[in-house]
């Protein structure tokens, strides 16, 4: 049953998303502010040119002015909450909750979830939430291969696995409330937005909104802290007032003309890990930054120059060791997942190479453990820990070169 009411709230909304006030919607219509009003208190309707010029202007159909029922509405000022549930219910969370500190693996994760997309079911038929997902993005992503590394770019194999694309908005490119807009107009459709903050604050995946988009509503991952990226709970949503007024990008997700095989992505991964992993050249102005074996050596050298100068504390551990652990844990749990993906790879020698990850992900942790009590050693046994971790490290060295050669073989 058509209800005035609710449509003048409509348009209201549609007025107030555009940041529009109603002598602005009034002039672009060519009719008095009073006849706006009238309309967004259900006082009067719009005639049918005029729906038209409405739905053109609000690049809307029709319909969705005469009939906002898809809209949980409020009474009060015309605010309301827009919600987008996920297609598939998904499980609560069934993986370790350390490590996992990278935000970007997080959101794949949840990005697949919210699409219905995981194959896996409970025993209620709900989405399977643990850590395979993480792990498989953060190798196609290349990040667990780094140390201070990451893509320049956000890699398409990632999105292209699930069917999904992406386009980037700065947020530099349009007016406040064209950019309020544009995530509102994302969500409405049924699509997620992704937040890329320029600091260090929550990438916000946002799956609803209120108060006309200026609060999203959504998950927040933020790299480094492992207990928020392992809460992809879609019935617990964290709310972002005046996200818009940050410096950030908006990720728009939208469907893909190709899919990529797994297999293919995974191959792909393989090969960039190879690659990346096998680095032996310094890059940036810090020892640990970069990638590949180089980190071993300049960790190396890190902590003789601390035992020359009799530092009162080992110093080039934090956080270094605990992203030193997890890279390698993920790295190594990539690779088997790479050993039941790709169809043509040698199986052998991918176990040739995982049991050497499976040292050196122990000797990780001895290292991480030694991080974690740093400020708790005399100062006559720091140079006798510091040597231990750099044999653990040359050890950890020679087995990681000889898991890349039993790597490169295997991948062909």
């Amino acid at each position: 049953m058509f209800d005035a009411r609710k449509m003048g709230k409509q348009i209201a909304h549609l007025r107030i998303s555009r940041s529009y006030t109603q002598e602005q919607l009034a002039e672009k219509l060519k009719v008095s502010p009073q006849a706006v009003s009238k309309w967004e208190n259900g006082k009067a309707v719009p005639e049918v040119p005029m729906l038209c010029e409405l739905s053109r202007l609000f690049n809307c159909t029709v319909d969705r002015i005469l009939d906002p029922s898809s809209c949980v509405l409020r009474d009060m000022d015309f605010d309301y909450e827009f919600l987008v549930n996920p297609r598939i219910p998904v499980a609560d969370y069934s993986g370790p909750e350390w490590p996992k500190s990278i935000s970007c693996a997080s959101l794949f994760t949840a990005l697949k979830l919210f699409f219905g997309l995981e194959q896996r079911r409970d025993a209620m038929g709900r989405q399977i939430n643990d850590d395979e997902e993480y792990i498989l993005q953060s190798a196609i992503a290349n990040i667990c291969f780094g140390y201070s590394y990451g893509p320049d770019s956000w890699i398409h194999d990632s999105f292209l696995i699930y069917g999904l694309d992406y386009e980037i908005h700065a947020k530099t490119d349009y007016t406040e409330g064209e950019f309020i807009a544009l995530a509102c107009r994302q969500i409405e459709h049924g699509f997620p937005v992704v937040i890329i903050p320029k600091e260090y604050t929550d990438t916000i995946f946002a799956v609803g909104f209120s108060r006309h988009g200026q609060i999203l509503k959504g998950l927040g991952f933020l790299d480094g802290d492992d207990l928020k990226n392992a809460k992809i709970y879609f019935d617990q949503l964290n709310q972002y007032a005046g996200w818009y007024k940050t410096d950030c990008d908006m990720m728009i997700i939208k469907p893909s003309d190709e899919t990529m095989p797994l297999a293919k992505a995974c191959a792909n991964a393989l090969l960039r890990g190879i690659t990346l992993l096998s680095n032996t050249e310094h890059c940036g102005a810090d020892k640990m930054q970069g990638y590949g074996l180089v980190i071993y050596r300049n960790w190396c050298e890190l902590l003789r120059e601390e035992n020359q100068r009799d530092a009162g504390q080992i110093e080039c551990v934090f956080p270094h060791a605990f992203i030193h652990y997890e890279n390698k844990l993920r790295t190594k749990q990539f690779f088997e997942l790479c050993v039941n993906t790709i169809p043509d790879i040698d199986k052998e020698l991918m176990a040739l190479a995982i049991a050497q990850y499976n040292d050196i992900c122990s000797s990780a942790a001895d290292i991480a453990t030694i991080a974690h009590q740093r400020d708790s050693f005399p100062k006559d046994a720091l140079k006798e820990k510091r040597n231990r971790i750099i044999e653990m490290l040359r050890r950890s060295c020679e087995q990681e070169e000889l898991a890349l050669c039993y790597l490169q073989k295997a991948a062909g």
